[in-house]
């Protein structure tokens, strides 16, 4: 399976490189898909030449390659509203992708997922999203794949508290005459304003006032309520009336500010499933605890959905706790939770840049032994098919049209005489 996403830093339409902020063209991922696909099916259609070619005898000793690996690729926020989401979509399925992921963030604020100030939409503008995705691939009678991503655990603020969904992970001031902090705040002059206006989520407001069976009452059914319905249940469960004003808590854009957590990451992953076919959290750090809380309470609600998980390179691998062993059966483990999907973001972009960073520097040393000892032997003792790059480029199936057309006639047959590669048929 290809992942195709990330393409701000290296492939945008624009030919302006970025950090992850999907101001990017929005044909730039479905064109990189479009790539990709039409480079599977070269590579089938040589690969099935050269197949026809040998005996059936060697056919049963090498079978072939499956070049035809699903695309899933990043469709960002939508870029735009629904009918761009449509549009958008419907090139992803033209361009060959066999599914796409998208995430509740806001379209002109989104942020990679490893980045700061991240905001949110609403659950049900995100469920309009998964929607909308579903509609148009069902018009175009297309299998395609949905992945609804959330962001819910590390963004710091969210656009509308229209949804009731939303409303137990607000934040506001919980201590009364605070209006006079708001501009200091907003100015940045005041960066203590969310301890002296005592910000919180009205569920931890309410959650300091109670003990017992009274608080576990509390968590047992805050994080299905509206505002109004919480107020209440504080109330009856003896919590009195708590002050709590989410507009004084408001960011100098207007965004409401949030408190993320696992919790809000699987009530909208729940809200979400019926419209998708795998969820994915987007986590701050690698780790077996948080996947299996998030697994628990999402699967609890819809035992047979997909699970997703992106193994990022964002994450220091190695300040994360775990040991070498526990690196090594990592996907495994999470395998065995239902985290069907699982990927690494960027990891050929790494490999590609280390790899010709340590040449570039050996290269400055020792010139083209470099290249030999570094890459050219490497690539045969791997047996790396690049190695012959004009073969691996389709030289032999162009060769083949060229014969056909010209009855074997053709003297200008790519791999005829002088072609260089014939140096590999023997060894250096």
């Amino acid at each position: 399976m290809l992942v195709v996403g990330k393409s701000s830093s290296t492939a945008a339409t624009s030919n302006e490189p970025g950090p992850d902020v999907a101001d990017y063209p929005m044909d730039t991922v479905p064109n990189k898909v479009e790539q990709l696909f039409k480079a599977q099916h070269f590579h089938d259609r040589k690969q099935f030449e050269l197949r026809q070619r040998q005996s059936t005898e060697w056919r049963k000793k090498h079978p072939p390659v499956d070049y035809l690996n699903p695309i899933i690729a990043d469709a960002d926020t939508g870029h735009g509203g629904l009918t761009a989401t449509m549009k958008l979509c419907k090139m992803f399925i033209e361009a060959g992708a066999s599914g796409i992921h998208i995430e509740d963030q806001v379209p002109g604020t989104k942020k990679c997922g490893h980045m700061g100030g991240k905001v949110l939409v609403s659950t049900d503008e995100h469920v309009n999203r998964l929607i909308a995705l579903r509609l148009q691939a069902d018009i175009l009678q297309y299998p395609l794949v949905i992945v609804a991503r959330t962001d819910a655990e590390a963004a710091t603020m969210i656009l509308s508290n229209i949804d009731p969904r939303d409303h137990p992970f607000i934040k506001g001031a919980t201590v009364s005459g605070v209006e006079s902090l708001i501009h200091a705040t907003h100015a940045g002059t005041d960066g203590d304003w969310e301890k002296r206006a005592g910000c919180m989520t009205f569920v931890d407001a309410v959650a300091g006032r109670l003990k017992g069976d009274a608080l576990k009452q509390w968590f047992a059914k805050c994080y299905d309520m509206s505002l109004a319905e919480l107020r209440g249940f504080a109330k009856q469960l003896g919590a009195g009336e708590v002050f709590f004003d989410w507009e004084q808590a408001r960011s100098v854009e207007g965004f409401y500010r949030i408190q993320g957590s696992t919790k809000f990451c699987a009530q909208r992953a729940k809200a979400f499933a019926p419209y998708a076919d795998a969820v994915w959290m987007e986590t701050a750090t690698a780790g077996l605890q948080q996947a299996k809380e998030f697994r628990d309470d999402v699967l609890s609600v819809h035992p047979h959905l997909m699970l997703a998980y992106n193994n990022s390179p964002s994450f220091n691998w190695d300040a994360s706790g775990m040991t070498d062993e526990q690196m090594r059966t990592f996907i495994w483990d999470l395998a065995k939770m239902g985290f069907c999907w699982q990927f690494i973001t960027l990891a050929g972009f790494h490999q590609n840049a280390l790899g010709i960073s340590l040449f570039s520097r050996a290269y400055k040393k020792d010139g083209m032994m470099a290249y030999v000892q570094n890459i050219q032997r490497q690539e045969r003792e791997k047996d790396v098919s690049t190695l012959t790059h004009q073969k691996w480029s389709g030289s032999e199936l162009i060769d083949a049209y060229l014969k056909t057309v010209t009855g074997g006639k053709t003297s200008t047959a790519i791999m005829g005489a002088g072609v260089t590669e014939d140096q590999f048929k023997s060894k250096l």
